[in-house]
């Protein structure tokens, strides 16, 4: 961790119009200074609301921490037979100290990662530092500043999968140590960056590495939220103090703790809370609020009765899973709980927040052309360790960015994260496909293509509730219930979140359409459509060959001398992007592969609305083509129609058929076709079961909220109906099962 003396080169203005311009020397916009002045001594220094998006009262400190548990072994095991776990944290609070300075996160903890003398990972090499210089703090912050003088509330954080803690959310814990908290974010050894990297090195290069640290054997949520309560009592035992040289133990609340966690993270706060049942861990009862950002019980591992059975507050943030708007009212001990669903929220950008864009620049540049292709192969050869750099961009970004056309880059980032890259690096960056340069050089004079779903918008909401949700819960200040509640003010304020409180109440609207119905959109002009639905219909010939979509892939469709025009809309459409999940988008398929995975429908409407693309949706749902469902597409020349024909394609986790096809004219005229369909939703969200219609996928996030369903099967065999249509408007109905509307206290 190194420490720069740079002004931010940013400054977060109107927000929900904000086009990120990031650069692998800002780090990003910062949050604005509330204009108070840094340290005052009067502990909290609560006498006034700060506004929650911006920041707070206090300087920023940070420090690096290590400490150990000893009552486990490296992977979680016990009996304890060795040194015990080594954690590593990254530790922000508030300091009186007033600084210019930024921090700079790197993915690299030399005390783990370099395995030095071999002795973390026998049969791997000593590891060269990851040269990946790392993204700045988006906001002021001084390494080994002094702790202010107060009391301050604990909160602990929790990372990602395979992520670190410094890349856990950064700009929501700074301004949380703006606002007077003591914030620690823990990394989960064994199922974090580092373990990602030696693991992926050994399986690459048949390196005989051991003892792996991995920790899923032991239950990964179980040894995480260990981790979580061992930090708890090394912050307040004095364990902490020692490590770091600042007394936090004299500072903390012991009767003020919260957890606060990023995805895989949000579970582990969750569960922290909650408990186990089924593996036999009680719920740290000293941990009175947590918030679950994008993520809260992947794998169903909690159980009703575990949601029963924790009195903490509780915020559900972020809600790309689907699982909290399912499960909501089940939390019935809580003392309150909280929903911000956010639209459009891209998963990764959300934890990553502001060092986003600027680690994947360094990463794309770090790439050596000569030996990446070789290396990400399996050729193992001679491994040189300062060829590191050879591996980095799978190990950091690996999940996000697998194909030509993928999300965070294109539709977060501006595009000079590409002007140091040349298209050699290009090509190596995408094992060797050639295909990167032309979508770069298409996609880039519209990047970023979400300026409204923003990178710091997201990182602005992400903050706001959660200094003012741990401010009012565990400082019970009164002064930022005005932030959490769904007030006009607040919709109009914060247009990308739906906002609920206690009890979640969602009217059901099963699926209603029948085999034959057809769903006409003719064009009028640039202004419009004639929408009409007619039942009787039959599918048109499907093609003779498959397309060959894998699971959770696309396939790309264009045809020499073919095109449409949508109204609105300055110039044809003359690609097609088809995807398995029942889709045809128009310009990327950045994240559109989940489009109907496990949202809820507000998440859903804002992947639909708001991804700067034409979308036209069959039934977007999580649909699984890897049995003997196919999707055919080609081009009927006689009639100049391109015809896209999902047939026989489950949901995933079902095996129920659904039959849908796509038809499309070159006047622009769109058929949906319906045929046998299956009343199932996806196998973690049950409540959604699909989505139909058309999108321009520019809708202004403050008309969001506006942009009302449609009742398709009002419409059947009935007379023809005038829609305006442009690229900021969307035709379409959503299918969901609905909530209980049983919101009953313990």
């Amino acid at each position: 961790m190194t420490t720069d003396r740079s002004r931010t080169t940013a400054v977060l203005g109107i927000v929900v119009a904000l086009v990120v311009s990031v650069s692998a020397v800002a780090g990003g916009p910062a949050l604005a200074d509330n204009g108070k002045s840094h340290g005052n001594g009067n502990g909290h220094g609560r006498g006034h609301a700060a506004e929650p998006d911006r920041l707070g009262e206090y300087s920023i400190g940070h420090t690096t921490v290590q400490v150990t548990d000893p009552s486990r072994n490296l992977d979680g095991s016990t009996p304890a037979t060795s040194a015990g776990r080594f954690l590593h944290m990254d530790v922000w609070y508030p300091t009186q100290v007033p600084t210019d300075d930024h921090v700079r996160y790197t993915w690299n903890n030399p005390l783990y990662n370099e395995n030095p003398g071999g002795t973390v990972w026998p049969g791997l090499p000593d590891l060269a530092p990851l040269p990946a210089a790392g993204a700045l703090s988006s906001n002021p912050v001084l390494e080994s500043a002094p702790l202010a003088d107060g009391e301050f509330p604990l909160l602990i954080g929790s990372h990602g999968n395979l992520v670190t803690s410094s890349k856990n959310m950064p700009d929501t814990m700074e301004a949380l140590a703006s606002h007077g908290f003591v914030v620690m974010s823990v990394e989960h050894t064994g199922n974090n960056d580092a373990w990602y990297q030696a693991d992926w090195l050994g399986r690459r290069l048949g390196l005989d590495i051991g003892p792996n640290p991995g920790i899923a054997a032991h239950g990964t949520i179980l040894q995480r939220t260990n981790d979580v309560s061992f930090v708890i009592d090394s912050a307040l035992d004095g364990t902490v103090d020692a490590a770091s040289g600042l007394d936090f133990s004299e500072r903390i609340d012991a009767d003020e703790i919260g957890v606060l966690g990023f995805s895989l993270g949000g579970q582990t706060s969750l569960a922290t809370v909650t408990g186990i049942g089924s593996q036999g861990r009680p719920a740290d009862d000293r941990v009175s609020a947590a918030l679950m950002n994008g993520g809260s019980n992947w794998g169903l591992l909690l159980d009703d009765d575990d949601y029963a059975n924790t009195d903490a507050a509780l915020m559900f943030l972020g809600n790309d899973t689907g699982i909290a708007y399912d499960a909501f009212n089940r939390f019935t001990g809580a003392e309150s709980k909280y929903l911000v669903d956010i639209a459009d929220f891209n998963h990764h950008v959300g934890g990553y927040q502001s060092t986003w864009c600027p680690d994947f620049e360094q990463s794309m540049e770090l790439v050596n052309p000569t030996v990446f292709p070789a290396i990400f192969g399996g050729a193992a050869g001679n491994f040189d360790p300062s060829d590191v750099a050879n591996y980095i961009f799978d190990a950091t970004f690996y999940f996000t960015y697998t194909g030509a056309r993928q999300s965070g880059v294109y539709d977060y980032c501006d595009s000079s994260v590409f002007d140091e890259i040349s298209d050699e690096q290009l090509t190596a960056v995408l094992f060797g496909n050639p295909a990167i340069v032309d979508v770069v050089d298409e996609l880039r004079p519209a990047m970023p293509l979400k300026p409204e779903a923003s990178v710091a918008e997201i990182s602005r909401l992400t903050t706001e509730y959660a200094v003012a949700f741990f401010s009012k819960t565990l400082e019970n200040d009164n002064s930022y219930s005005r932030y959490l509640n769904p007030s006009r003010a607040n919709q109009r304020r914060n247009s990308l979140v739906e906002f609920t409180k206690d009890c979640l109440k969602v009217k059901a609207n099963p699926i209603d359409l029948r085999e034959g119905d057809k769903i006409t959109f003719a064009p009028v002009g640039d202004d419009g459509y004639d929408l009409s639905v007619t039942s009787g219909a039959a599918f048109y010939d499907q093609g003779a060959e498959p397309l060959g979509i894998t699971p959770d892939n696309v396939a790309e469709l264009a045809f020499d001398g073919w095109s449409f025009p949508v109204p609105g809309m300055a110039d044809p459409i003359d690609l097609l992007i088809v995807n398995e999940n029942g889709m045809v988008s128009t310009r990327t398929a950045a994240d559109i592969d989940g489009i109907d995975d496990n949202g809820s429908p507000w998440y859903i409407k804002g992947r639909m609305l708001l991804h700067a693309q034409f979308t036209i949706g069959a039934l977007m749902k999580n649909l699984d083509a890897s049995g003997d469902g196919q999707i055919f597409g080609y081009l009927d020349e006689a009639e100049q129609r391109v015809v896209v024909t999902y047939r026989d394609v489950p949901a995933a986790g079902t095996t129920a058929p659904n039959n849908l096809q796509i038809a499309i004219d070159e006047d622009g005229t769109i058929e949906l076709i319906i045929g046998e369909l299956a009343d199932t939703g996806a196998i973690v969200s049950p409540s959604i079961l699909g989505t139909i219609g058309i999108a321009g996928g520019h809708t202004p996030i403050s008309e969001l909220s506006r942009t009302d369903p449609i009742d398709f099967s009002r419409l059947r065999d009935r007379r023809t109906q005038f829609v305006p249509f442009d690229e900021t408007a969307a035709i379409f109905e959503q299918y969901e099962e609905g909530t209980a509307r049983s919101c009953r206290r313990r």
